[in-house]
């Protein structure tokens, strides 16, 4: 009997432990989730990346907001939601600064190889909206903007979350 106990206590033991480490775990991703989502760019960007966006930013207006709408290889219901509305609101709400060339946006698969640098250096983890703010043709910042998930499904809260966030960008971008 004293032999079951032990063994029992041993179990229940390593099955607290792991208990703890996963609520460890999740406080540290909850921690990081939380951390403030503007932030400088890492000096290095990938020379495909420089191309893409030289080639997007018109000669005319070297300053600009590039808004990626992010997505994995599984698209869910909110995630195709979350890039239809953002793509509404840009188009609805800043047409003149599309067609200027000052909003560019580009639909990126982050989970595809070419794009896998993205992951680390805008900080992605889930399909999100990320805004990077070009100063004469070179990135200054970027804001991933998680917030769209507890947004979406309140589109005055979804509009003003993003249209907030580019106006923010915008008139540090005007020449």
């Amino acid at each position: 009997m004293s032999e079951k106990n032990g063994l029992q206590s041993i179990l229940t033991g390593a099955l607290l432990v792991m208990v703890g480490m996963a609520f460890g775990a999740i406080l540290v991703k909850v921690g990081q989730a939380q951390k403030p989502t503007e932030a400088a760019p890492p000096a290095v960007a990938s020379a495909a990346q420089v191309a893409d966006v030289a080639q997007s930013v018109n000669n005319a207006a070297q300053d600009a907001v590039l808004v990626y709408l992010c997505h994995g290889n599984v698209r869910c219901p909110t995630c195709r939601q979350i890039e239809a509305s953002a793509k509404d609101v840009l188009e609805r709400m800043f047409a003149d600064e599309i067609r200027s060339g000052r909003v560019i946006i580009k639909e990126i698969n982050y989970e595809q190889p070419e794009n896998k640098d993205m992951l680390t250096k805008y900080e992605i983890i889930a399909p999100t909206v990320i805004m990077v703010q070009l100063k004469d043709g070179k990135e200054t910042t970027y804001r991933n903007i998680m917030e769209v998930w507890q947004t979406v499904h309140e589109p005055a809260a979804f509009q003003a979350l993003i249209s907030d966030n580019l106006r923010d960008l915008l008139p540090k971008t005007a020449s």
